[in-house]
């Protein structure tokens, strides 16, 4: 359905990331589990109050119609795009993460958004590309700010933790001002002496379109209405975290939930099977032992987290391709 994009000629490299990804994730899986209290796992699964999974299914669905509102500020440089279209597609890519390898879905997502609006698949792709690297950055800072706050930190790696958040924030203020410097830089790959001229206009018409994505950031409002929805989905997850384990009896403060969030977000760029299976357990529990959660229990929450995860992403993404495909 999605052929826009075509097939990689490169597919002994695909089948090796595709090895690579099982190896690790049977790797950390194996971390993840070795030693673990079954019987202490299974009753926090049986004690669970899961009549509460409805509002927290709510309270997710508004998070990622947050998560579109604010890239329709990235693809909205030239034009505004209808926010229904953008969160269809954007559930559409998150089903495809949950089901293909390689973060298939970030294909999905923008071929989905060439589609069913007046942009290209490229440009919707850099823009994406652009969400993820400013989630990224954000996550950095959110992770170095909370584990500080808990204080589980030796002071050297406080240190060491405030450094990487300013460079975060550098990176941060670097992405904004790339667009300024579009010029310069495509004069200096046009005159690179050691690139082809193929890999020259490549990479030029990478940097166009991945300063397109950026263009829509280049004034203060937007700016300012960027960061302030970058903050709001990230708190709204970390909420949505804390909700889950007063459902699972558990006790997680908003600043565990953020170290949580930066674990689970940071480890999605190791190579992985789909849905993350493995990384993130391992996460979690890396994550959540230094406050006094259990193996246990780390890997209930995060077992009930994935699976609802995946009936939230599978509810709305089937309704993504339904509508998509009623209108081929």
């Amino acid at each position: 359905m999605f052929s826009a994009f075509g097939e990689s000629k490169a597919e002994a490299p695909k089948r090796w990331l595709a090895v690579l990804s099982i190896l690790l994730a049977a790797f950390f899986l194996w971390l993840a589990l070795r030693d673990l209290d079954w019987r202490v796992f299974w009753a926090t699964l049986k004690r669970a109050r899961y009549g509460y999974l409805p509002l927290l299914f709510l309270w997710s669905s508004a998070t990622f119609f947050i998560r579109a509102w604010r890239l329709r500020i990235l693809l909205s440089a030239e034009r505004t795009l209808p926010l229904l279209n953008i969160f269809l597609a954007n559930m559409a890519g998150y089903l495809g993460n949950n089901l293909l390898p390689a973060r298939a879905g970030e294909l999905i997502r923008a071929a989905y958004l060439g589609r069913r609006n007046p942009i290209s698949a490229s440009y919707a792709l850099a823009a994406g590309l652009v969400e993820r690297l400013m989630d990224m950055i954000a996550l950095i800072i959110l992770g170095a700010a909370a584990l500080s706050l808990n204080g589980i930190l030796s002071p050297m790696f406080q240190n060491a933790l405030k450094s990487v958040s300013i460079l975060g924030i550098i990176g941060l203020l670097i992405l904004f001002s790339l667009p300024r410097f579009e010029d310069p830089l495509a004069r200096f790959l046009a005159n690179a002496p050691l690139l082809k001229e193929s890999y020259k206009e490549k990479a030029s018409a990478f940097l166009r379109q991945f300063n397109g994505g950026l263009r829509a950031l280049n004034h203060a409002p937007r700016v300012l209405r960027f960061i302030l929805l970058t903050a709001l989905v990230w708190l709204l997850d970390a909420v949505g975290n804390i909700f889950l384990a007063h459902i699972l009896n558990l006790r997680l403060t908003l600043s565990q939930s953020f170290v949580l969030l930066a674990a689970l977000g940071l480890s999605s760029a190791i190579p992985s099977t789909p849905g993350y299976v493995g990384v993130y357990q391992f996460a979690a529990v890396t994550a959540l032992a230094p406050f006094g959660i259990s193996q246990a229990d780390a890997l209930a929450f995060i077992l009930v987290s994935q699976i609802f995860g995946y009936l939230v992403i599978g509810a709305w993404g089937a309704i993504a391709l339904w509508r998509f495909n009623k209108s081929e």
